[in-house]
């Protein structure tokens, strides 16, 4: 990840007709020749369909239509080429600086630029949406190790996607499955160090007022009665699936809660053992939950690096493990504690998820 300018390709966007060497409409085999990459890894939908496939060692990802034809292009913040629209650089960029160029070749050209839900500029004409992800580096071991600043990524789409390209399945698809952290455009505000109450985490029982296998009743209760803002829920028994015929296709299941006074989120498991909604994990948010000390180290609000350290030496010092989640997330091994990162605009601070035992972080 992060791979130096010098060690990246340079290419060239041709609005709607296609990025660097490929050009919308290629089939899978096309695509494949001109990047040159046999390794790639492939997802495939109903009757075999090519849907997208990521080709890592460039840091791009093509997405097929229903044809397997080439439909958009992702391009990866830390390791993709680096990808130019006339003297606009799009990929691998500070986003407030990228955002500020593209809004002056938009005025410049007469294009319309619309915001997606990370807050960042879409512009149809040219089928480029930006996206945001965190930025990864190596160590002074020459180990990978997440940064605090973010970086632009990229999604080039082809003219039947420009105007609306997450609208489609396929590409929904393939920008969840490139575990992206829920999209949150600001604002930024940071809740002050001051104002933030203090939390102490009791691995695998629970963090401040809460304790895992509470009910949300219980929950809200705990937070002093405040209600959630939202919830999440789903339904393990759609009409229309295979899985229909094993339960109530209307039954939901609560599996979140959002408590966006306090700062924190439930997560809800035990539906299997006929005991649910029981709470299972905790997550603090970065920008505006409460302080968590976990051993006299403080999780939240702090640069993401920092914490990351002060773990790493606990860890070292007290002869436990670490363990890394798909998305990089840092977690000590056993203990259900795992740091996060959350946004503020162009860096980053930390968040923490705190589990029961059983918990799986992703």
């Amino acid at each position: 990840m992060d791979a130096g300018a010098e060690d990246r390709e340079r290419w060239v966007l041709d609005p709607l007709v296609g990025v660097g060497p490929l050009r919308f409409g290629m089939t899978p085999e096309q695509v494949q020749e001109v990047l040159g990459e046999d390794t790639a890894e492939g997802v495939y939908g109903a009757g075999g369909r090519l849907s997208w496939r990521r080709y890592s060692r460039l840091g791009v990802s093509t997405i097929h239509g229903p044809q397997e034809d080439l439909v958009a292009v992702g391009v990866d913040a830390n390791r993709g080429p680096l990808v130019v629209l006339e003297d606009v650089a799009l990929v691998a960029r500070v986003p407030s600086e990228a955002r500020a160029d593209i809004g002056r070749l938009a005025l410049q050209r007469g294009a319309k630029v619309v915001l997606n839900p990370e807050g960042e500029p879409d512009v149809p004409a040219w089928g480029i949406s930006i996206g945001v992800a965190q930025q990864w580096g190596p160590d002074s071991g020459g180990f990978l190790q997440r940064r605090d600043a973010m970086l632009t990524d990229l999604l080039v789409a082809g003219p039947r996607l420009a105007d609306d390209p997450y609208s489609d399945r396929t590409v929904a698809g393939w920008r969840h499955n490139s575990r992206r952290p829920t999209p949150s455009p600001g604002p930024w505000t940071v809740r002050p160090e001051r104002d933030r109450p203090r939390w102490e985490c009791v691995p695998l029982e629970g963090v401040g007022p809460l304790r895992f296998g509470m009910t949300p009743e219980q929950v809200s209760a705990a937070l002093g009665g405040e209600e959630p803002a939202s919830r999440r829920t789903y339904r393990p028994f759609p009409a229309g699936t295979f899985w229909a015929t094993q339960g109530d296709p209307e039954e939901e299941r609560l599996t979140e809660e959002r408590f966006e006074g306090i700062g924190v989120r439930a997560h809800y498991w035990g539906w299997e053992e006929g005991n649910g909604p029981l709470l299972a994990a905790v997550t603090v948010l970065g920008r505006t939950g409460p302080q968590v000390h976990f051993d006299g180290i403080p999780l939240i609000g702090r640069p993401v690096t920092a914490v990351e350290a002060d773990i790493t030496r606990h860890v070292a010092d007290n002869d436990l493990g670490l363990r890394f989640a798909c998305r990089g997330d840092l977690g000590v091994y056993g203990l259900g504690v795992w740091v996060r990162s959350a946004r503020v605009g162009d860096t980053s601070v930390s968040e923490a998820r705190i589990g029961a035992e059983q918990w799986e972080e992703e």
